[in-house]
C-alpha cells in the first residue's frame, strides 16, 4: 500500500501547518460515488457532492464525507460547538465571525495530486444570518428549531476523480503544538489507519444493501 506523502515529506510539512493530508489512490472501476456513500460509516452529518458544470454536465469530482471532527450550529446569538463528544455553548454578537475564528485555527498543507477541496467546512447559512449585520424587522417564530447556520468540519474525505477513474481516500493528521519524531510518526500512522479502515469498508462491504424504490 502506498501512502502519499511518505513520512519524510510529511515531517517536512509538519512545521508549517497543523493539518497535513495523507491519502491512498485506488482504482475506481467497480465503485460508484453512491455505492461508496452507502458503505461509509455515517453519523448524522454526511454528504455526497457532485461537481456540475453549467447546471447539467457532470464535472470532474465527486466528494463524500461523514463523521466530522467538529460541528458549529448557531441559533440567533447562541453558538453550539461539538467536538470529540464535548459540547460547548457560547453567546456571541456575530456567529459568522465566530465561525471564521474557528476556521482560522486550522491551516492545512496543500499536496500535488489532491483537489483543492479534500477537507474543511461543509454546511449552510440560512437567510436569517443577515440579521447578524443588518437591522431587520423581527423574524417569524422558529417553529422548526433549525439553526440559522450549521457547519461541520471534516478531516477525512473520499474523492472520486471522474477523469482519471480513481478514488482518493484522504485523512488529515492533526498536529497540535511542537511534536517530536515519535509523535509525528503516531499522527502519520493514525491517518494511515483511518484511510485503511475506509478502504476496507469499500473492499468488503455490500453496496447492494442500497434500497431501490419506484419514482
Amino acid at each position: 500500500m502506498k501512502y502519499v506523502p511518505d513520512f519524510e515529506t510529511f515531517k517536512s510539512l509538519s512545521g508549517q501547518v497543523n493539518l497535513v493530508p495523507v491519502y491512498r489512490q485506488l482504482t475506481g472501476d467497480t465503485l460508484t460515488p453512491v455505492s461508496a456513500y452507502q458503505l461509509l460509516e455515517k453519523g448524522p452529518y454526511s454528504f455526497l457532492f457532485e461537481s456540475v458544470v453549467g447546471g447539467e454536465q457532470i464535472s470532474r469530482y465527486s466528494f463524500l464525507g461523514a463523521n466530522p471532527f467538529l460541528t458549529v450550529d448557531a441559533y440567533e446569538q447562541r453558538v453550539v460547538i461539538q467536538q470529540q463528544g464535548q459540547t460547548e455553548e457560547r453567546t456571541v454578537e456575530d456567529p459568522l465571525q465566530e465561525l471564521e475564528n474557528i476556521l482560522d485555527q486550522y491551516q492545512a498543507a496543500e499536496l500535488p495530486g489532491l483537489p483543492r477541496f479534500c477537507g474543511g467546512a461543509v454546511g449552510y447559512a440560512g437567510y436569517d444570518v443577515v440579521r447578524y449585520s443588518e437591522h431587520l424587522p423581527n423574524a417569524p417564530e422558529n417553529d422548526r428549531q433549525l439553526p440559522d447556520l450549521s457547519f461541520a468540519l471534516y478531516d477525512h474525505m473520499v474523492v472520486f476523480d471522474q477523469i482519471n477513474k480513481t478514488v482518493l481516500v484522504v485523512a488529515h493528521a492533526h498536529l497540535d503544538g511542537e511534536l517530536n519524531e515519535a509523535e509525528l510518526k503516531d499522527a502519520y500512522q493514525s491517518a494511515c489507519d483511518k484511510i485503511d479502515q475506509t478502504c476496507q469498508r469499500f473492499q468488503t462491504g455490500d453496496p447492494s444493501a442500497l434500497k431501490m424504490a419506484d419514482i
